[in-house]
């Protein structure tokens, strides 16, 4: 305890103080539980980092799931140019069943609404771009994965 008491005087003396950014307060509230809705959770292998070809991340994309409904949710959250409307979308493809795409101008995350999918596989993706349209990221999965509820 003293040792965390002194670390934070010392950064108080230099002048640094430990809070976190304002665009860092305006994404943490934005989870993917919160974004899908109650009963929603993060699955196996349902978490994607949205990268440029540089591999700059600008967003994560999860896929959701609520075992009470059998619904499947996809939301991609930016953590890059939060606040400014960019292009951001999401995507879920249920095998024999449906398709949802969310593509907009958005601040904060794009979702896409909730399609049944219960036992079967799904592929999904999260995508992002700069505010001059010029440098996407993506994230998620092509190959069908997540089949067993």
């Amino acid at each position: 305890m003293l040792t965390r008491t002194v670390i934070a005087t010392a950064l108080v003396a230099a002048g640094i103080v430990a809070t976190p950014s304002s665009a860092y307060a305006a994404t943490a509230r934005y989870t993917p539980e919160r974004v899908c809705g109650p009963g929603f959770h993060r699955v196996k292998d349902g978490q994607r980092a949205m990268k440029t070809r540089e591999g700059a991340v600008l967003g994560q994309v999860y896929l959701m799931y609520n075992k009470r409904s059998g619904k499947n949710c996809v939301t991609a959250i930016k953590s890059a140019y939060t606040g400014t409307r960019t292009v951001t979308g999401a995507y879920l493809e249920v095998r024999g069943g449906g398709r949802a795409e969310d593509v907009q101008k958005y601040r904060f995350y794009a979702e896409t609404g909730h399609i049944d999918g219960k036992w079967k596989c799904v592929k999904y993706a999260g995508w992002t771009r700069d505010p001059d349209n010029r440098v996407e990221a993506w994230g998620g999965r092509k190959t069908w994965g997540n089949c067993k509820g």
